[in-house]
């Protein structure tokens, strides 16, 4: 057989929850396929059972003396038939989307149905008592089709396969009668029929009946634990991906549901802060429709996420044409400084294969303000509304850092603490002063001297 792959049209309706949903998803899924693949355990189990019909009817001829082989072969047929018949059916349900979970229920009735007739008319066809049932193939098929049924997820299908089936053989019990003798008496077997005799008495098929409940239970039960441990599993996995959505994609993977407290209260410790803008942005969106602004944006973004994982920053959160990118965390690294001046110097280079790429006119520019310090990063919000963010006055240096490329035409700038812990005085200048921190301080702002000033001014954008 192979593996059969079904898209779900309409699932099981649960409401407004989606982790709800994305279950009843699953199992309508697994119901269907689950369906498929008993129907070919039905045409399989009616192919044995034809050939075990017809190696019976020569085997038991002496037996039988005769009698009833041609009813037997027929039973043979008919019983290869019905299987057929519902395996195809149950294709056919499944396969033009037809198929309902009450469906399941009249496909295992049928399935006992067929083993109860078949056990019936094949005993009938060579004078067996029912208590001879343990000697055609047929019985062999209750236990397969219990053990396939678990592929349903579903117990109470499977409760009922278990009661239909042993309805069905009791009943077959009870309609032939519960005797020894068939056309052959066993007396004349001696001791061997004294043997058999109490092998196919009462007791034993009690202890039978008993084990074919069992199983059907015992896999009944299995089927509620893995139905509930998927639906454990769904929910958590929900909880978490909601929980997600408030964290950096950098930072989920390293998050749990349990670590949601420790989150909210957040920590401070030492991160580098880097703060990227479009240069006149407003006017040149103004010049864009919807939907050319829209792929701009996008296209602008990518580039700002490949510079920020190339260099191992997290991207705090992108707002309109900007982004903000962090460095140190969840700890902080001795090479934070130095990594976010890479980034930095990677944006520039995308940015400038963009524009020599596209042939934007003006060219695409950017203003990016660095600085590094003690910051506060963690979840604030209430459960309706969380947020992943850093506060702190080293992001208000570093925003105003950024803004101050305007003034300076430059396109990266610097604070001189990023530029003396990341080492790299010797590339760096000077390029002023200026009370930029919340406690009136002033912050000496560098420039890379491998970064060009923006050209004629003229051609550039002013926001």
């Amino acid at each position: 057989m192979g593996q059969f792959q079904l898209n779900v049209p309409q699932p099981y309706s649960s409401g407004s929850d989606p982790a709800g949903t994305s279950v009843e998803k699953v199992f309508w899924q697994s119901e269907n396929e689950a369906e498929y693949t008993i129907g070919w355990v039905r045409i399989t189990v009616g192919l044995a059972l034809f050939v075990g019909g017809f190696l019976i009817s020569s085997d038991t001829a002496a037996l039988a003396r005769g009698y009833g082989i041609s009813q037997l072969r027929v039973t043979a047929l008919m019983t290869v038939a019905a299987f057929l018949f519902l395996g195809i059916t149950s294709f056919l349900l499944v396969i033009t989307r037809r198929f309902r979970p009450w469906m399941a229920f009249a496909l295992v009735t049928g399935d006992a149905a067929i083993v109860g007739a078949s056990l019936y008319y094949s005993l009938d066809a060579i004078s067996l008592a029912g208590n001879w049932v343990v000697a055609i193939p047929t019985i062999w098929a209750v236990p397969l089709l219990l053990a396939v049924g678990a592929l349903r997820y579903r117990p109470l299908v499977q409760i009922w396969a278990t009661l239909a089936t042993m309805i069905g053989v009791v009943g077959v019990a009870a309609a032939l009668g519960f005797r020894l003798t068939g056309a052959t008496s066993l007396a004349t077997f001696g001791d061997w029929g004294e043997h058999v005799d109490s092998l196919l008495s009462l007791p034993p098929y009690i202890m039978r009946a008993a084990m074919l409940m069992l199983m059907g239970l015992i896999t009944a039960l299995a089927m509620l634990r893995a139905r509930r441990l998927l639906i454990r599993v769904a929910h958590e996995t929900a909880k978490l991906a909601n929980f997600a959505r408030f964290l950096p994609a950098e930072l989920a993977p390293l998050v749990g549901e349990d670590d949601v407290e420790t989150w909210r209260q957040g920590r401070r410790q030492q991160g580098t802060i880097l703060f990227v803008d479009i240069r006149g942005f407003t006017a040149y969106a103004e010049k864009l429709d919807p939907a050319r602004l829209s792929v701009f944006i996008s296209s602008f973004r990518r580039r700002i996420m490949r510079a920020s994982e190339a260099s191992g920053g997290v991207i705090d959160k992108f707002i309109g044409d900007g982004a903000l990118i962090v460095f140190g965390i969840p700890e902080p690294q001795h090479d934070d400084c130095a990594r976010a001046i890479a980034c930095a110097h990677h944006i520039l280079a995308l940015l400038d294969q963009w524009n020599d790429k596209r042939g934007f006119h003006p060219p695409i520019r950017v203003g990016i303000g660095i600085h590094s310090g003690e910051m506060y990063y963690g979840l604030v919000g209430d459960a309706q509304r969380l947020e992943f963010t850093v506060l702190g006055d080293t992001v208000n240096v570093a925003a105003k850092i950024e803004q101050a490329t305007k003034r300076f035409n430059i396109a990266l700038l610097a604070s001189e603490t990023v530029v003396m812990q990341a080492g790299q005085q010797n590339a760096w200048g000077t390029v002023g002063r200026e009370p930029l921190g919340g406690r009136g301080e002033d912050v000496a702002l560098f420039a890379y001297k491998g970064t060009e000033p923006y050209e004629r001014q003229a051609t550039t954008l002013v926001v």
